[in-house]
């Protein structure tokens, strides 16, 4: 598939732009410029977040079950995530509250999945949510309140998911979790725009959308809609005019514009996984996961405007 004209044309007035303020300055490229498009990291990555205010980039780590950070330059430890004995090492996503807070999720493999509020060198469990329930997005929403997505799954029949709500004390680390959103396959990535909320759901190849304000007022799990039909949707970001990104189809990174219609961005990631936007520097910064594990991930930069 080829690129849209219209991500071409931005991406390519992005560069020109950069490439011009860098010629007019005659001296070195200053830290608010176009971060580098393609960058190779020591790591099998998954989520990815940017932090408010300094423009940080951190993801998770599969190979060590760890947080990492860039400042700019390479990618360093932030914090390790504790595997509980006989489980292999998957996280999920990172979402960072505008406070600086980062949240964290682990998998847990219909076992031990948690949410942790991490900080350098330690990642503190929430305590109360199911660890049966396999985590995979999160989404920082209001002070002391998650979005996740999670799934369960029993022996070969098909996975059943939902989207909850986590209402968390961030001094005791308890919390409690209500289901907004039920019936779902395998929902992976959130996005909040506005009112609407979207959840890819993989299992049935679409993002559903629903009223912010309906699932937190309602008694009960909310119906959604069908927003978009997408092959392989995994975790989500979304910018201030409303464009969802996520992976679609087996090599692809797409954009999804507010009336559903699809753009392929590139078509030829390895494994598209994490997604995030990065508002000082106007671009989206993507995880291309090796595949196989064992080779060399990236994250990718795309400008946006």
């Amino acid at each position: 598939m080829l690129v849209s004209f219209g991500i071409w044309r931005r991406t390519a007035v992005a560069l020109a732009a950069w490439s011009l303020a860098a010629a007019l300055t005659g001296c070195a490229t200053p830290e608010a410029s176009l971060p580098p498009q393609k960058v190779a990291v020591d790591a099998l990555p998954n989520g990815i977040a940017v932090r408010p205010g300094d423009g940080a980039v951190f993801i998770t780590d599969d190979r060590t079950s760890s947080v990492l950070v860039s400042t700019g330059g390479a990618y360093t430890p932030f914090a390790s995530i504790p595997v509980p004995a006989g489980l292999g090492k998957s996280l999920s996503q990172l979402s960072f509250a505008p406070s600086g807070t980062l949240f964290a999720e682990r998998f847990g493999f219909g076992s031990a999945s948690a949410i942790f509020t991490v900080g350098a060198d330690n990642a503190i469990p929430l305590v109360g949510p199911d660890p049966a329930r396999r985590r995979l997005g999160l989404l920082d929403l209001a002070p002391g309140r998650l979005l996740s997505t999670w799934f369960i799954k029993t022996g070969s029949n098909p996975p059943q998911g939902a989207l909850s709500l986590v209402t968390y004390d961030a001094t005791t680390h308890l919390a409690t979790e209500r289901d907004l959103i039920t019936g779902l396959g395998k929902p992976v990535g959130i996005a909040v725009s506005g009112d609407s909320v979207f959840v890819s759901d993989q299992a049935n190849n679409n993002i559903v959308k629903a009223s912010l304000s309906e699932l937190l007022g309602s008694t009960g799990p909310v119906t959604p809609t069908v927003f978009a039909q997408i092959d392989s949707p995994d975790l989500m970001a979304v910018d201030g005019a409303g464009r969802l990104y996520t992976r679609c189809n087996k090599n692809g990174l797409c954009e999804v514009a507010p009336d559903g219609t699809l753009s392929v961005l590139a078509n030829d990631f390895q494994d598209a996984r994490g997604v995030a936007i990065d508002p000082v520097h106007h671009v989206l910064v993507a995880v291309d996961r090796a595949v196989p594990s064992s080779g060399t991930s990236y994250v990718r930069t795309f400008a946006i405007n």
